[in-house]
């Protein structure tokens, strides 16, 4: 028995899954670009990705209720349907070995510097497979009960540390010119193509999304960017939170509850492991749901295979260093890249006339 969601309930799952991503991996890589213009390039970003978007929900509304793999394989044909299925793969991987390296190294730095790596690393990919195995429901149930918490967590942390902030700190702009400005753009725009996972999830709702729902859905998921960053120039300045591994992280340890609490940052690690493990979950779901289409009953053979591969960079200890580098150096590039021919190819497919006349009543679990 197929069962159907909300939007609402889907907004849940993405803005903690996805929500995640842009606190830990975007935040980082965009202040030591753009620095003190980094909000800047929020807003810029925002503006193109709202114009992006609109092409996204085109795809969304040709597609209707027809699951993805069925509604590429009936309008674009083998070719197109491997070559786009096996980039979407290929990102949906990457994506996972970040959340998974991050999340890994965060816990080892601030909470659990002598124990092993490996237990650190199945933990966490037990735990995240677990939730996978278990189906969109319970992640999208898990994301209903924890989200509150998280974005309770997340603005009282943004009041409790008012009274360590420097909102000055935003000013002058456009001090180091426009270019920097300009790659900030770019790291935002290509952290937030993971927005595609509509993509592959608008089958499962009652029904299709509308264009206000997709817009709702990208603005929230900017504000969880602009917050974190304009929090961390404040609270550190522009150069200092550059230097920081976890700049949003480190606002924790600012807050002090009345004269004898502090050392709260714990409720930060509640926030990380709630968004990593849905994150990282939801990949792994999906990276099966594409690969497995025709495979059903491989399906957990696959989840397995996928979760080892994210998990490799992990066991292996990459060296942090060399894996930020990788990511500020190429990820974000080639994701912005990827996210605009990706779109221009489906938004092309999305027009050609469908060789099955009745796809639009299949129903494809």
């Amino acid at each position: 028995m197929q069962v159907s969601f909300s939007r609402l309930q889907l907004i849940f799952l993405l803005l903690l899954s996805l929500g995640i991503s842009n606190h830990v991996l975007i935040i980082p890589h965009l202040l030591q670009e753009a620095g003190r213009d980094a909000w800047v390039s929020i807003l810029a970003a925002y503006v193109i990705l709202i114009g992006w978007s609109f092409f996204l929900y085109l795809i969304l509304k040709s597609m209707g209720i027809t699951p993805f793999n069925s509604w590429l394989e009936a309008k674009g044909g083998k070719i197109g349907y491997w070559i786009i299925v096996s980039g979407l793969t290929l990102y949906l991987l990457v994506a996972g070995t970040m959340i998974i390296f991050d999340t890994v190294k965060n816990i080892n730095i601030f909470f659990l510097p002598s124990t092993p790596n490996a237990v650190i690393i199945f933990s966490f990919i037990i735990l995240s497979f677990g939730a996978a195995r278990s189906g969109l429901k319970t992640l999208i149930y898990l994301s209903v009960l924890l989200l509150p918490i998280v974005w309770i967590l997340g603005i009282g942390v943004s009041f409790m540390t008012v009274k360590s902030k420097d909102y000055s700190m935003l000013y002058p702009l456009f001090t180091e010119g426009f270019t920097p400005d300009l790659r900030g753009i770019v790291i935002v725009f290509g952290g937030s193509i993971d927005l595609m996972i509509l993509l592959l999830l608008q089958h499962k709702l009652k029904k299709p999304l509308n264009y206000g729902t997709v817009a709702i859905l990208l603005t929230l998921l900017a504000g969880l960017i602009m917050g974190p960053t304009i929090g961390s120039i404040t609270a550190f300045g522009p150069f200092q939170a550059a230097n920081m591994r976890f700049p949003a992280f480190e606002q924790w340890r600012l807050v002090m509850i009345g004269n004898h609490i502090s050392h709260v940052d714990f409720l930060a690690a509640f926030q990380l492991m709630a968004g990593s493990v849905m994150r990282t979950a939801l990949i792994i779901f999906l990276a099966a749901e594409l690969i497995g289409y025709r495979m059903q009953k491989y399906k957990q053979a696959i989840m397995v295979v996928a979760t080892l591969i994210m998990a490799l960079p992990s066991i292996m200890q990459l060296s942090d260093i060399r894996a930020q580098k990788i990511i500020h150096s190429y990820f974000y590039g080639y994701s912005f890249w990827f996210g605009v021919m990706i779109t221009a190819a489906l938004l092309v497919i999305a027009y050609f006339p469908r060789k099955k006349a009745d796809i639009a009543n299949e129903n494809f679990t």
